[in-house]
């Protein structure tokens, strides 16, 4: 498949960790490879809203002596705060299970955000998996920083899962 080519919802979208090393070289091939096999990732279930991903703009204006206004540059932006907000299910996020083990390990782990208009097979860097529907996939280093729990008497209970940057936004890449 390709990158997505109209207008449309994204509610299949995805986020899945790695379970291998960092690669010292950050190549598309590099990160992707990390995701060639179901065994080789852990995805981010019941997500219920998910941040922005990329690089936010940091626009700066600038004086300039003569002119009747300023100018403005592009000046190294602030990584965003990553924050999911995730339909909580206790089993998933206990301590001794993979996703609950994640949080504050204090390693970091590679991150593939897919942006998916429909459901693919799986979430493998692969045309037998994410290659199966449009998509665009984001990758980052990060950590699992926190998971805030959020109980609620009148629906689902949620969590915050807020993830730290390790590095910048590579892509979107397409499978």
């Amino acid at each position: 498949m390709a990158f997505p080519t109209s207008i449309s919802a994204a509610q299949y979208s995805a986020l899945a960790i790695a379970n291998g090393a960092v690669p010292s070289v950050t190549s598309e091939a590099n990160l992707a490879g990390l995701f060639a096999l179901v065994a080789d990732y852990d995805e981010v279930e019941n997500i219920r809203d998910m941040p922005s991903f990329g690089t936010p703009a940091n626009i700066v204006k600038v004086p300039v002596y003569g002119q009747a206004q300023t100018q403005s540059i592009g000046a190294q932006s602030d990584a965003p705060d990553l924050e999911l907000t995730i339909n909580y299910v206790p089993s998933e996020w206990a301590a001794g299970t993979t996703l609950g083990d994640y949080v504050a390990d204090g390693v970091a782990k590679v991150f593939q955000f897919s942006l998916l208009p429909s459901e693919p097979v799986d979430l493998t860097a692969t045309v037998g998996g994410l290659g199966t529907v449009p998509n665009a996939n984001v990758y980052f280093v990060g950590k699992i920083e926190s998971l805030l729990i959020n109980p609620s008497r009148d629906d689902a209970s949620t969590a915050t899962v807020a993830l730290s940057i390790q590095s910048d936004f590579f892509g979107p890449f397409t499978v």
